[in-house]
């Protein structure tokens, strides 16, 4: 519990969005107080960082950072397992119109569970994600979605108690090590593979990346990588979570 207070304030504190905010208000208060070099500082630190973290050459460099060491595969090179671990995060929620949970820009994770459970790569998969009181857990929205995609639920291994990675891995742990399953595939975007990885391993599964979800694109893009954009700005916000939930792990002995 403290760790997921704490990665969510420290995220909060260096989000972009946020963090501009705040350095917003400070500028204000050094205004209302006389103090015009630090107001003006303080501005121009809202404005540029803000602006940074909106360009995609900030934004692909902060990912590219995370992804480097986790290069996609091709199906037939990519080794089976137990059991194929697909870690949540892929859900946007319940809607009130929908019969179905809605998907977000993570739901790359989803697809990929599926193509290697299709290919033969495990005959089970473990969905991840827990959720709030009064809510249905992500791992429950995850699997009406799965069923749909074509994968029985006699297939599918529920892990609905965790709130963040570290508890996917423990109670993931708990779950498959009494059915005698300890090589996995892990399904996580490849930015988060990482962190995820080595919490696995702590756990003493043989672990097999299977990263997904990659957000650097192959096309060029229209517009020029100095100008801002809203995706740019929501992928280095991604980044800079996934940097500071790796300190905090690391901070509390994890990896």
């Amino acid at each position: 519990m403290l760790s997921f207070t704490l990665t969510k304030l420290l995220s909060l504190l260096i989000y972009p969005l946020s963090l501009s905010l705040l350095l917003g208000i400070a500028a204000l208060v050094f205004s209302r107080l006389q103090w015009p070099r630090r107001s003006f500082y303080a501005m121009l630190l809202s404005v540029g960082w803000l602006y940074l973290c909106s360009t995609s050459l900030f934004a692909n460099y902060l990912t590219g950072s995370l992804e480097r060491d986790f290069v996609p595969r091709a199906m037939s090179v990519i080794d089976s397992a137990d059991a194929i671990v697909l870690l949540g995060g892929g859900m946007r929620g319940d809607t009130h119109m929908g019969t179905l949970a809605d998907l977000n820009q993570r739901g790359d994770r989803l697809v990929h569970a599926v193509a290697l459970f299709k290919a033969g790569k495990a005959p089970v998969i473990v969905l991840t994600g827990g959720g709030v009181d009064g809510a249905r857990t992500e791992a429950e929205q995850m699997k009406d979605l799965l069923a749909v995609m074509g994968v029985p639920g006699e297939h599918l291994l529920l892990e609905d108690e965790s709130r963040d990675t570290h508890d996917n891995a423990v109670y993931t742990a708990q779950l498959l090590k009494d059915r005698g399953m300890d090589r996995i595939l892990l399904v996580t975007s490849a930015y988060h593979m990482r962190r995820s990885l080595a919490l696995f391993e702590a756990q003493g599964f043989d672990v097999i990346p299977a990263p997904t979800d990659f957000q650097q694109l192959v096309s060029p893009q229209v517009l020029p990588p100095w100008l801002p954009a809203v995706s740019n700005l929501s992928q280095s916000t991604d980044a800079l979570h996934e940097i500071v939930g790796y300190w905090v792990y690391r901070w509390q002995g994890w990896l």
